[in-house]
């Protein structure tokens, strides 16, 4: 297969590990961070670690100016949600009519902003499912399997959705195509929404959340509200997703989602992607969320208190 150019913006768990996969595939993979960290990790070696697959070692060009770069044939936008409009106007010097861009990212304005900014010619939509952890900043852990779901925005079959196919296949990437990637944006969000809300302020797994009946009518209420203002965005959501999304899967159950290992490694949580948004919808629409306002503001205290005793 052509050796494909392929940028990996942001150098975390999920950068690593899918640029990892491209990398070993054969594909030209550069990834950009930091001018800090690119200075830090220069010439380091990544490492992949997991009881799924076998583990992997690269080691891969770091940049933090792309302007020196070829255009690209597939961009992976792996940054904090909170970056992504800071990010994107970066990939201007990189991105060519045929580009497709990826957002391997939380949230439900990302592909959004990158369209506005970039041109939605150049860019899918797009679900991960990944869990893992990065030790010492190049070694990824793999906690669990992953996956990710793609589809053009407009529900329309396309030649580079194949292309692309081909491309994670030739890479071992786990992927699906969907002619439904707004409801599976949603369905992934409804999920994050709560699950991420509740482990962040109760210090909480998956399995210590659902061992705890009492916080499961909560959970409902607060996917029946993000239900309510999807609907309202024009994609609907059956009751029965929200009865699925309420049973963890086993071989997640000890995961620890993103917000929660942002608070504990002192990192800023993605709050306002995970819900602020669903106020900010809510609003415009006119909808009364209280459970996902209560947790809210609950997190943004709990911040708070948290910052004040670090300082």
């Amino acid at each position: 297969m052509e050796q494909y150019n392929v940028l990996i913006y942001g150098s975390g768990a999920v950068g690593i590990y899918f640029g990892g996969k491209l990398f070993q595939a054969g594909f030209n993979v550069v990834f950009v961070d930091t001018k800090d960290k690119v200075e830090d990790l220069r010439d380091t070696t990544f490492s992949i670690r997991s009881n799924i697959a076998k583990d992997y070692d690269f080691t891969p060009t770091l940049v933090d100016d792309v302007s020196n770069l070829p255009a690209q044939d597939i961009i992976l936008v792996c940054v904090k949600a909170f970056q992504t409009y800071d990010i994107a106007l970066n990939l201007l010097p990189v991105i060519k009519p045929t580009t497709i861009i990826l957002s391997l990212q939380n949230g439900l304005e990302n592909e959004r902003i990158l369209s506005d900014l970039l041109g939605k010619n150049l860019v899918l939509g797009s679900v991960i499912y990944f869990n893992g952890i990065v030790e010492n900043e190049t070694t990824v852990t793999q906690l669990a399997p992953g996956q990710v779901i793609f589809g053009e925005l407009d529900h329309q079959g396309s030649e580079r959705e194949e292309w692309l196919s081909e491309i994670f296949s030739h890479a071992d990437i786990n992927h699906k195509i969907s002619r439904k990637i707004n409801y599976e944006m949603w369905r992934k969000f409804i999920w994050n929404n709560a699950y991420n809300s509740i482990s962040a302020l109760t210090n909480s797994t998956l399995r210590q959340i659902h061992l705890s009946e009492g916080i499961l009518p909560t959970i409902r209420r607060m996917m029946s509200e993000v239900q309510q203002v999807a609907e309202a965005e024009g994609v609907q959501i059956p009751n029965s997703t929200i009865d699925e999304l309420l049973n963890v899967n086993l071989e997640y159950a000890d995961v620890k989602p993103s917000m929660l290992k942002d608070i504990e490694a002192g990192r800023m949580p993605e709050i306002e992607a995970l819900i602020g948004v669903v106020l900010r919808k809510a609003a415009k629409h006119g909808i009364s969320v209280p459970a996902n306002q209560t947790l809210y503001n609950l997190i943004q205290l709990a911040l708070i208190n948290q910052s004040i005793k670090a300082n």
